[in-house]
Parts: C-alpha cells; sequence; structure tokens
C-alpha cells in the first residue's frame, strides 16, 4: 500500500501539469495521440492502486472497530463506559476518514487529468480532420 503522498509524487513525475499541445503537423498530433494514451494507461492504473488502498483501510478500520467492541474491558478488568466506547469509536472513524480524505483528492486529480486527456484527444483529432479533409 502506497500513501497518498506517493502517489500524489507519481503523477507529478508525469509532467502533466502546464503541458502543451501544439498540432503542428500530422505526424506530430499521431505522436501526442500516443503520449495521451500512455498517460492514460499509467493514470488508470494509479486510479486502481488507490480505489485498492482505500478498500484496505477501510477494512483495517473495521477490524480495529470490532476489536474495541469485543474488548469492552477497561483498566483493571472494569467495564467501559457506553461514553467512553463511543468516543472511542467516534476517534477511529475520524482517523479513518482523514485517511481517506487524502486518497480521495488524490483519485480527483487523477479523474480531473484522464478529463483532461479526453479533451486533448477530440481536439487533436478535430485538427487531425480538418487537415485531412
Amino acid at each position: 500500500m502506497f500513501s497518498s503522498k506517493k502517489y500524489r509524487q507519481q503523477i507529478d513525475n508525469l509532467g502533466l501539469d502546464g503541458m502543451e499541445i501544439e498540432v503542428t503537423s500530422i505526424k506530430r498530433a499521431m505522436a501526442i495521440l500516443d503520449d495521451l494514451d500512455d498517460y492514460e494507461k499509467v493514470l488508470i492504473k494509479i486510479r486502481y492502486n488507490i480505489r485498492s488502498d482505500v478498500r484496505s483501510i477501510r477494512l483495517e478500520y473495521m477490524e480495529k472497530l470490532q476489536e474495541m467492541e469485543e474488548s469492552h474491558q477497561g483498566l483493571f478488568g472494569r467495564k467501559k463506559s457506553t461514553d467512553q466506547i463511543i468516543k472511542e469509536k467516534k476517534a477511529i472513524i475520524k482517523d479513518r476518514n482523514i485517511k481517506i480524505a487524502a486518497y480521495d483528492i488524490v483519485e480527483n486529480m487523477v479523474d480531473d487529468y484522464l478529463s483532461q486527456i479526453a479533451d486533448a484527444r477530440r481536439y487533436i483529432r478535430g485538427s487531425i480532420k480538418k487537415r485531412v479533409g
């Protein structure tokens, strides 16, 4: 499992931010389309991995909640109060939600880039059609 920062770094390493698309020739346009296909494959794989990691996080925290449910014992064998149990559950859920939110932000970045790639692909194909006729 990667951290959300690792995924963000992978996306940054692709160099998509500020990428300019200049369709000066059909050959250049075809090369750009190939590059966009490669970027898209990588982004789809990253999104798949993010979703897999989020599922793992959810399972991990479900197990933590279940363990907490099963151990109602406090210090010295005393039973925990209902308020204490609720407080602990809320803390676990809050921690889980914060962790998942970081992944959601990165997944939204991936979705945004995939959308931009689709738009760029349409633009390039339209440009090629204008040149070819």
